[in-house]
């Protein structure tokens, strides 16, 4: 007897492209019956790999290339010039001594005040960088999707306001507890701003362009702020003292001023996610 029933199953497209039902679904080694246990911890799509991070976008990681070149520019520019002036400024910044010990300048020049102004700059347009792509491996740059260069001005002028602020509170306590010495606390304080986005230049490129190694290019960043902090804290310690202010009072200095402003700021960038997320919903 001819048997006239066509095999179906040997014809059928979801065979031909290798996409079968039972290729899908976990059966039986009979290929009749399902295997309802075995549903749950099927995955018909590849998951990646453990540990691989996410694709940085190109257009973005091409801007701050481009960023990082300008900066490199400009402060070889400004090194070339005012090499001297920025070497007298951080070893007396290192070395907690007066301005007056090491160079001293009848006039300070336009452009002197220029590379005070780009090396504030910098600090500022590397560390929103830094935490744009912290935002981006966290997945939350990623939502925002049309606005994710609205998220990179809103941290970079977060921090430009942060600054800012430190910097009048710091005229708040010269004028109160050392008036004489005000001009030059203050201009201790953005050199050492001005220190640590030089100091950070090289990490913060490792970290945004080498995920491989971004790890130790964020310890690194991590060091260069808590020495930032510490030279901030031994300077303000050393005024205390000459000016025979109360040790209670540095500690609640540190509380209030060195502590307390970093969980605002943590504050601030949260509620600006949030705010910009909800912009995008």
């Amino acid at each position: 007897m001819i048997d006239t029933i066509p095999d179906s199953l040997t014809i059928s497209d979801s065979f031909l492209f290798r996409f079968s039902p039972f290729q899908i679904v976990p059966n039986d080694s009979a290929g009749i019956f399902f295997k309802p246990d075995a549903m749950v911890s099927h995955i018909s799509v590849d998951a990646g790999y453990a540990g691989m991070p996410r694709t940085f976008p190109q257009h973005e990681s091409s801007i701050f290339f481009l960023f990082f070149v300008f900066c490199f520019l400009l402060f070889s520019l400004f090194y070339r010039s005012e090499r001297k002036t920025l070497f007298a400024n951080f070893k007396n910044l290192l070395g907690f001594r007066r301005r007056s010990t090491a160079v001293y300048k009848e006039q300070v020049t336009i452009r002197e005040i220029w590379a005070e102004m780009f090396l504030l700059f910098q600090t500022l347009l590397i560390f929103s960088m830094v935490y744009f792509v912290y935002f981006w491996d966290r997945g939350i740059a990623d939502m925002l999707q049309g606005n994710r260069y609205l998220l990179f001005l809103c941290v970079f002028f977060t921090l430009g306001a942060f600054v800012f602020f430190r910097y009048l509170i710091y005229s708040f306590l010269g004028i109160v507890f050392f008036p004489f010495r005000i001009r030059n606390w203050l201009g201790k304080y953005l050199q050492i701003i001005e220190l640590i986005g030089i100091l950070s230049f090289l990490p913060a490129f490792l970290c945004v362009f080498l995920p491989e190694i971004a790890p130790f290019a964020f310890i690194l960043l991590l060091t260069v702020f808590f020495m930032s902090r510490l030279g901030i804290m031994i300077a303000v310690l050393d005024i205390f003292v000459k000016n025979k202010i109360g040790f209670l009072y540095f500690i609640v200095y540190l509380c209030g001023i060195e502590i307390m402003p970093y969980f605002l700021l943590y504050s601030g960038l949260i509620s600006l996610i949030t705010v910009v997320g909800s912009i995008v919903l």
